[in-house]
């Protein structure tokens, strides 16, 4: 869930499989871009020799031991503390130190405050509206939602991704019409009910008024349809409840069932992804679409829980999903917690995948595990293709790893690479691309009410 941080206005996701090991291990020294980092690090732990060497033989002889670069930091500190002509905020220099440690876009510190609030998104409890941005999005234009998280007011309102946000206000009598900038700042400093006037046409031609209001929420990042109905999780409190949303999607035969994942977070995710499969079978469907677009992937757990119903040609009880190797050649094998496929699918069901260029992570891991498992072959997949020609996943075959303090702060750092179970493929820096014979689709960034991906998808699978 990284790449972009998962807020009110988090963009087009992008995000990162990760492993919190039971026992956190000490985390280890970086290695390479440069003195700078080596010096933090250094610090860091030069503050820790201070520590203890106060307590066993005192400061002073404890401190000339001391890196000469760490002695020099802590002097300009006492400098700037006594000398500089505002007061020092402590908290804000330290945080700036811890910053820095950074050493790739999903490596970062996080306060105590801020790594309980990323463990609760983590495990689907949100707070907010739940309408989301595309990194392309402008401040200057009008705002429009590329899109919903399940369950979230915004969804429960009936706001769609694709839709442009025309006017907010407090009230339908207090409009203002606004930038996506505006719109933001409004947002920010809502409190209670609000009114958003949003449609699909640009002109505005089908604009109508939704009320929302911002509140906490359990999300939910699965949802099924088919031919005459659909099916999502709403409601309120830790377990929303299975419900009917008769929404078919047009274009399906009745073999075929369509089913999203928006991301592997979420506390109810393995449960809600398993009931849909059984709804799936239960309405005699035995052909499924998968759509991972801009799932950007979460938890590797929450990855083993998926595949588990999915490995068509895996054998044994706990077959390994993915593999990842360490940086002192240590190799982990994550597995499934089950091997079930034969519970919902059958011998000669057809699994389809969709996906673009947000496809990341823990989803190109469960692409490899279908690939190397027979689940479906590369002309199963299907790529969005932008305006430029350009089809891909992200293209992300790197872990994290989560190392969390006694007070509670953490750092998120990467760990290891993650390689295809059979394969042994790592996609890192180049996901699947056409020439492994995966389908590109030529479709628009924000997808809209008719989807046309998913409508010429439909089209050639259920021909």
């Amino acid at each position: 869930m990284e790449n972009n941080e998962k807020d009110e206005f988090f963009d087009a996701p992008s995000s990162s499989s990760e492993s919190r090991p039971e026992t956190p291990a000490p985390a280890p020294a970086p290695a390479g871009k440069g003195k700078k980092a080596a010096r933090i690090v250094a610090l860091v732990l030069g503050a820790v020799i201070i520590a203890v060497a106060a307590f066993l033989g005192g400061w002073y002889g404890q401190y000339y031991t001391l890196d000469e670069e760490v002695r020099t930091y802590l002097w300009a500190k006492s400098v700037l503390e006594k000398n500089y002509y505002l007061p020092v905020d402590e908290a804000e220099l330290y945080e700036n130190l811890y910053n820095s440690l950074s050493l790739d876009p999903y490596t970062r510190y996080y306060s105590a405050d801020e790594y309980r609030a990323y463990l609760a998104q983590g495990a689907g409890e949100n707070t907010g509206v739940g309408v989301t941005f595309s990194l392309e999005q402008k401040d200057d234009e009008t705002a429009q939602i590329f899109s919903v998280v399940g369950n979230s007011p915004a969804l429960n309102a009936g706001l769609a991704g694709g839709m442009y946000i025309f006017a907010f206000g407090p009230s339908e009598s207090e409009l203002t019409e606004g930038t996506y900038k505006e719109f933001k700042a409004f947002l920010a400093s809502c409190k209670g009910t609000f009114v958003l006037r949003c449609g699909f046409e640009e002109d505005g031609s089908d604009a109508a008024d939704f009320t929302l209001e911002r509140k906490s929420y359990q999300a939910s990042f699965v949802s099924y349809r088919d031919s005459e109905t659909g099916f999502r999780f709403c409601g309120e409190g830790k377990t929303p409840a299975l419900t009917e949303t008769h929404e078919p999607l047009e274009g399906l035969d009745a073999t075929t069932a369509y089913l999203r994942l928006d991301e592997f977070s979420g506390n109810n995710t393995p449960q809600e992804f398993a009931e849909l499969l059984k709804t799936m079978k239960e309405r005699g469907r035995t052909n499924l679409i998968l759509d991972l677009r801009s799932n950007g992937g979460g938890y590797l757990g929450i990855l083993g829980d998926v595949a588990s119903h999915l490995m068509r040609n895996a054998t044994g009880k706990n077959p390994v999903v993915t593999v990842t190797k360490s940086r002192s050649g240590q190799i982990t094998r994550y597995v499934c917690v089950q091997n079930d496929f034969g519970n919902y699918f059958s011998a000669d069901s057809h699994v389809y995948l969709l996906a673009d260029e947000h496809t990341a992570s823990a989803s190109e891991c469960l692409i490899g595990a279908l690939v190397d498992y027979g689940t479906c072959a590369f002309s199963d997949i299907f790529l969005r293709e932008d305006e430029n020609g350009v089809a891909k996943t992200f293209g992300k075959g790197i872990m994290q790893s989560h190392f969390e303090t006694a007070s509670g702060a953490a750092m998120k750092m990467t760990t290891a690479t993650v390689n295809w179970p059979v394969s042994g493929r790592c996609i890192h820096g180049v996901g699947v691309v056409p020439e492994d014979g995966a389908i590109p689709i030529p479709a628009p960034r924000v997808q809209g009410a008719q989807d046309p991906m998913l409508k010429e998808v439909v089209s050639r699978v259920c021909a």
